[in-house]
């Protein structure tokens, strides 16, 4: 159904990927750096670039849709509605890409309704695309550029705290939201849990949840274009997406995903199906103190 969307979302990723790949090999192609809100929180020359050339392309094949671009976004003005809205980060993971970390990658989603429908996530650093379209599921393109269903291994059981491999992030604040995140790692740590890796790509991590590789990731303070992307491709993938707290829906939902609220909870595909995926995204929700951040 959204095939002809999804082919130019990938045709645009695939514009940007050889531009972040020479920017982030020579470093003096990433040009101009700048500080948005303090010292962690990072855009480049090349952020810059990617968005006007994904938002070029799309534009000229869907010309009726809107856009949210991270580097364009102006929250006095900027509103996501119910019409077709193209939200993209052109680097996701600036800070990897100005330290030479290769968790990179650009990331576009289309959003109806506020609800991902069509999301592409490529790391052109480490050959990996991941991509989904509602209704036709979630496929990973690797450097030997086979398509592969997601998750990779097929459905695994839940295995509990102890036999996981989570990931989290603590956001470029450092005041007492940072507080409040690390006070809710340890607390999961202390669960105890097997492992719990950062990679600095919210995109990129949420991606590897819909892989099979992380098991939860859940993360406070990113924005919509850290995530829209990677939410239709984890739900594609059999797992689910949830924020810290329930938003009903404007239609009545008991539950919807309200991609501005900046706090988000992925679970991976487990045996059992989606209500065994919502009860493990419950008992990470019961885990997190609440962190105070406005909406996109």
């Amino acid at each position: 159904m959204y095939s002809e969307f999804l082919a130019t979302a990938l045709e645009a990723a695939r514009l940007a990927a050889p531009i972040i790949k020479s920017a982030f090999t020579n470093r003096s192609l990433q040009g101009s750096l700048d500080l948005k809100s303090n010292t962690s929180d990072l855009v480049t020359a090349t952020d810059k670039a990617v968005e006007e050339l994904v938002i070029r392309h799309i534009k000229a094949k869907h010309p009726e849709h809107k856009f949210i671009g991270e580097e364009t976004y102006d929250n006095t003005s900027t509103v996501l509605t119910n019409d077709y809205t193209w939200v993209i980060d052109p680097v996701d993971g600036t800070t990897n890409f100005v330290h030479g970390f290769p968790y990179v990658c650009v990331s576009i989603a289309l959003v109806k309704d506020k609800s991902s429908i069509v999301g592409v996530v490529l790391n052109p650093i480490l050959g990996e695309t991941f991509y989904a379209a509602q209704g036709s599921g979630a496929y990973m393109i690797g450097m030997d550029g086979e398509a592969v269903k997601l998750p990779l291994h097929g459905v695994k059981p839940w295995a509990g705290f102890s036999g996981s491999l989570l990931a989290t992030e603590y956001g470029y604040e450092r005041d007492h939201r940072l507080d409040s995140k690390v006070t809710s790692l340890v607390k999961v740590l202390k669960a105890p849990t097997r492992g719990l890796r950062s990679l600095g790509s919210a995109a990129l991590e949420a991606c590897y949840v819909a892989r099979g590789t992380f098991d939860v990731y859940w993360e406070a303070g990113v924005h919509m274009w850290d995530v829209a992307a990677a939410a239709i491709i984890v739900r594609e993938a059999g797992g689910d997406i949830g924020n810290f707290v329930v938003v009903s829906g404007e239609n009545g939902e008991s539950e919807f995903v309200d991609l501005k609220q900046r706090k988000f909870i992925f679970v991976r595909a487990i045996e059992g199906g989606p209500a065994k995926v919502r009860e493990v995204l419950e008992l990470v929700r019961s885990q997190l103190l609440e962190v105070d951040y406005g909406t996109d």
